[in-house]
């Protein structure tokens, strides 16, 4: 088992902490979401070699954004690869959540098993800028970044330290985001007297979990945790419309090959999955933050509510058939009767789940409503689909937003 590169004193540690306790964009939680030691030396690119034998680059995985989701599947890529020497699974951590992590780990509660990883063994950083000084070479081969479509504009900012032309991105969160994202880091770089998107590929991550942090440093997943991913770029493939290459599709499997816990799941078409996971969204956060805040359980089993329910999954796969179809995929590809099937039969399993935009209402913090819900409404106009339920729907939400300025 290996141990953590020392990096700072505890005092140290502590000190850096003096942030802010929850900016506007820290993440918490989501559906379709010990001190760290010692020394100010920088961890080594590479390990020692063995009996002359040449040293073995470190593979560098961040989860940037490790709140509910972010600690859920940073910690099983963490799990999967502890007695691996030459990985690193790193976490960047703010406020509270950072200062109790650092002394006493991270401890997640799961419905496929509970585990923990230890304050010894946690690689946890305050800043990306932190985390980019702990390796000499600055690389690292994967970014996953698990923040909510509120800081969607912070993204470029945030993850810049860590980025270069071979590392993938990996983005799970909620929306229809990826057009947006790659503008932004387009336009980052262009500040910079740089061109491109500025990394090896990048990938949209639709996560199908019930994962809430309770406080700081405790995770509890209660369902779920299908994880499927995409596509959104890649620089070995010609323009940003999900083209992609087998190498792309293998390093993303190789990446949650080890995380056995993880139901994971290849999407060819990522706009597609991201349509898959709306047709969760939409409907359950939606009636949930409408209603003023209900658990998942109150909406499936009122008579009426359950058929608003099924209403709006309804409206959500037809704008998202006519949206897939407008960009040329084939008829097997679009969504039927068993995605509608299948969100209703895991929303009957949930129970009390509440969704994180419910939580965000209910807090007083932004909620996300931009990427997860007018977007999916302005897209059903562009297309000429009415969607009476869900316009509605939205307009509550919306409502909700100005009058508590939960932007």
């Amino acid at each position: 088992m290996k141990s953590p590169t020392p990096r700072c004193s505890p005092l140290y540690a502590v000190a850096l902490v003096a942030l802010s306790l929850s900016p506007p964009w820290a993440p918490e939680g989501g559906i379709f979401a010990s001190a760290f030691s010692a020394s100010t030396d920088a961890s080594s690119s590479t390990k020692p070699p063995l009996d002359g034998a040449p040293a073995t680059k470190t593979k560098r995985i961040a989860i940037v954004g490790a709140g509910a989701v972010g600690s859920y599947y940073g910690g099983r890529l963490w799990e999967g690869t502890r007695a691996q020497d030459d990985v690193d699974v790193m976490f960047h951590l703010r406020g509270e959540h950072f200062e109790h992590c650092s002394k006493n780990g991270i401890d997640v509660s799961s419905y496929h098993g509970d585990f923990s990883i230890p304050a010894e063994e946690l690689l946890a950083f305050p800043t990306t800028e932190d985390m980019a000084g702990s390796a000499d070479d600055g690389g690292f081969d994967w970014v996953v970044c698990a923040l909510k479509s509120t800081s969607l504009d912070k993204v470029p900012e945030l993850i810049g330290p860590l980025m270069s032309p071979e590392t993938r991105l990996l983005v799970i969160m909620n929306g229809l985001i990826e057009d947006d994202l790659i503008e932004m880091l387009r336009k980052d770089r262009e500040a910079k007297g740089l061109e491109g998107v500025g990394c090896k590929a990048i990938y949209g991550g639709m996560a199908l979990i019930c994962s809430n942090r309770l406080s700081p440093g405790k995770i509890s997943h209660t369902y779920g945790g299908k994880l499927v991913c995409g596509v959104a770029y890649s620089a070995d493939a010609e323009g940003d419309d999900g083209t992609w290459v087998e190498s792309d599709k293998q390093a993303i499997l190789d990446l949650f090959e080890p995380a056995t816990a993880v139901p994971f799941e290849y999407e060819p078409n990522l706009r597609r999955g991201r349509w898959w996971k709306n047709v969760w969204n939409l409907p359950f956060s939606g009636i949930s933050v409408s209603m003023g805040g209900i658990t998942v359980d109150r909406i499936v089993q009122d008579p009426s509510l359950r058929k608003l329910a099924y209403k709006v999954i309804d409206e959500t796969i037809e704008v998202a058939n006519a949206d897939l179809l407008k960009h040329e995929c084939s008829e097997d590809e679009l969504l039927g009767e068993e995605t509608r099937d299948e969100m209703m039969t895991l929303s009957d399993q949930m129970g009390p789940y509440k969704p994180s935009t419910m939580l965000d209402m209910h807090a007083r913090k932004p909620m996300e409503v931009t990427y997860l819900f007018r977007r999916a409404v302005d897209r059903a106009d562009d297309l000429g689909v009415s969607v009476p339920h869900l316009e509605s729907i939205v307009s509550h939400i919306e409502a909700h937003q100005r009058h508590h300025n939960l932007f």
